[in-house]
Formats: structure tokens, C-alpha cells, sequence
């Protein structure tokens, strides 16, 4: 693994940059060699919106005019959800998603959030669970209809 040349920076996203946000989900979700038809409907499904961003936890880290990294939180009823952690695909594997992941959790240790759920692509399983995660179940892709895991963190 190549060390970290950079530390991340994060600052609250604004509604703004939606597009380039969408844009870097769209992009590293693509990494994984899903293919077309599939990218499009997770363009449709999971495209983080101006509303998202207004009304959610949303932190962003930039290279220039690029973004690099970014996280969202929803709270649905009293159980806060991971919706969005994505890196882009030249920062993989050099330590950024472990800096964003911090970054996330020490948000959420500052404001008492005892815990958060979230869903992935079974690909970054073994990132989630080198960050402390633990997979709690399997939920169902509403996608393609396949398996993924659902994956629980105790942030306190």
C-alpha cells in the first residue's frame, strides 16, 4: 500500500455541489466493473441530491476543483444511516478512505451518534470490517435484486 501524501480536508457540502458529487459516486461506484444498464439505474437510485444536501450530514474533501472524498448521513426515525462514502478511484488504496472514514466517525463521536447502519458493495467488505464495522445481515439490491451486506458500526 502507497503511504498517504495528503491529508484530507473536509468541509460541509453545499447544495452546489451536487454535480460533482454525483459525479465522483458515479465514478467510483463504476470501478467495481458494474456494467451499463446497471450504472444507469444506480444513477437514478442513488443520485445524491440538492435536497440531500440541505437537509443532511454531508462533508466533502477537494483537490482543486475536484472533489476527492465525500460521506453522508441520513437519520431515518431515531437509526442513522451511511447513504454516501465514496472515494475516487485515484485515492484508492493510499489511506484517504481510512482519513474520511475518521473523519465521519469522529463527526459523529462529537454529536453522541451511538451507532449508524449502512449497506455496500460486497467488494469493499473488507474495508468496512478493517474499519470496525460488522455485518449484521444481508439486505437486497434494489438494483439487480442480488445480496449485499448490511453492516452496522458502534461509533460510542
Amino acid at each position: 500500500m502507497e503511504a498517504t501524501k495528503n491529508t484530507l480536508q473536509f468541509q460541509q457540502a453545499v447544495p452546489n455541489d451536487t454535480a460533482h458529487l454525483h459525479s465522483l459516486a458515479h465514478q467510483s461506484e463504476a470501478h467495481w466493473g458494474y456494467g451499463e444498464a446497471f450504472m444507469d439505474t444506480f444513477d437514478r437510485t442513488f443520485n445524491i441530491t440538492e435536497q440531500f444536501i440541505r437537509e443532511n450530514p454531508v462533508y466533502v474533501s477537494w483537490d482543486h476543483e475536484s472533489p476527492t472524498a465525500f460521506w453522508g448521513l441520513k437519520r431515518d426515525g431515531g437509526v442513522w444511516e451511511l447513504e454516501y462514502f465514496y472515494i475516487s478511484e485515484q485515492h484508492l488504496g493510499k489511506g484517504y478512505g481510512k482519513q474520511m472514514w475518521n473523519h465521519l466517525t469522529d463527526w459523529c463521536r462529537r454529536r453522541s451518534i451511538p451507532e449508524f447502519h449502512f449497506v455496500t458493495s460486497p467488494q469493499a467488505i473488507g474495508f468496512y470490517e478493517k474499519m470496525g464495522a460488522k455485518q449484521d445481515g444481508v439486505s437486497w439490491s434494489s438494483i439487480d435484486g442480488r445480496p449485499i451486506p448490511h453492516f452496522i458500526y458502534n461509533v460510542i
